[in-house]
């Protein structure tokens, strides 16, 4: 099975751009319908598509026939995530109404549930979780909700395990560099939104758990990076961090067949990243 899962930035923009991201992109050329004929990926996951209709995902029917998305139900043009499937999955999910919060944790009164920020699909052999974790914010504003959210999506899997005895594909956008090889230039960094000790303590915590990170498991010396400020020429000059992955229940790591950032395909200020594994 192979499962990419891309934060598109918004998929009305991201439908106007070409593979090496000029604002060129229609209907025939755009770079998502390129990532699909060339990448050809059983599922894909989508973080940050920034629309409330259902009809902007139209790029993806034809390699989909199953598609689901949700969005944010408190600003409009903000966070959502999709995912789209060739096997229809046995069920759909969204946030994490499944467990109770006396189980996972307490969710209920944070933003971060209204703002279309998970979704989960249950196939015979595994389970994928596809989130767009909450930002931080400059001088780490958001992160007393970050670290809530960790904990509750933390457990969260962890309860989708152990009810099904299946593992669980837990990915996205999860706003943290784990390492400081997972960055361009660490130094300084520490209280920079997605490499505080905090975000890093609790990334640590995920894989303490019994997730493995399916990129670093297969490329455990590779720099490469998957997000790129819009400001200074910042991808041109590959100034990046490595905040999308693909994490794996540890008892399926050794499915784990391939794992990539696949940095040729531009048009957001991210890339998809991608797993192929025997499920």
């Amino acid at each position: 099975m192979k499962l990419i899962s891309f934060n598109v930035n918004g998929i009305r923009s991201i439908i106007g751009k070409t593979k090496n991201g000029e604002k060129k992109g229609y209907t025939l050329n755009n770079v998502l319908k390129v990532l699909m004929e060339e990448q050809a990926p059983d599922i894909v996951c989508l973080q940050e598509i920034k629309t409330q209709t259902e009809g902007d995902l139209y790029v993806l029917y034809n390699a989909f026939p199953n598609m689901y998305y949700t969005f944010s139900k408190i600003k409009k043009g903000y966070s959502g995530v999709a995912l789209g499937t060739k096997e229809a999955p046995e069920w759909v999910e969204y946030n994490f109404d499944r467990y109770d919060e006396s189980v996972i944790g307490h969710y209920s009164s944070y933003d971060w549930i209204m703002e279309g920020r998970i979704i989960t699909a249950k196939f015979p052999t595994f389970i994928v979780v596809g989130v767009y974790t909450p930002n931080a914010q400059p001088e780490l504003a958001r992160i007393e909700e970050r670290v809530e959210w960790e904990k509750v999506l933390r457990n969260y899997v962890k309860e989708l395990e152990k009810e099904f005895q299946i593992p669980v594909l837990l990915c996205g956008d999860l706003n943290c560099a784990h390492q400081e090889i997972d960055i361009h230039n660490p130094k300084g960094k520490k209280k920079t939104p997605g490499f505080s000790p905090q975000e890093r303590k609790e990334f640590q915590a995920m894989l303490d758990a019994g997730f493995v990170d399916s990129f670093r498991h297969v490329n455990p010396d590779t720099q490469k990076y998957s997000y790129w400020s819009n400001f200074a020429h910042s991808r041109e000059r590959n100034v990046g961090w490595r905040i999308d992955y693909v994490l794996v229940s540890q008892a399926a790591a050794t499915a784990i067949l391939a794992a990539d950032c696949l940095n040729d395909y531009h048009g957001s200020d991210h890339c998809p990243v991608m797993i192929e594994i025997a499920v």
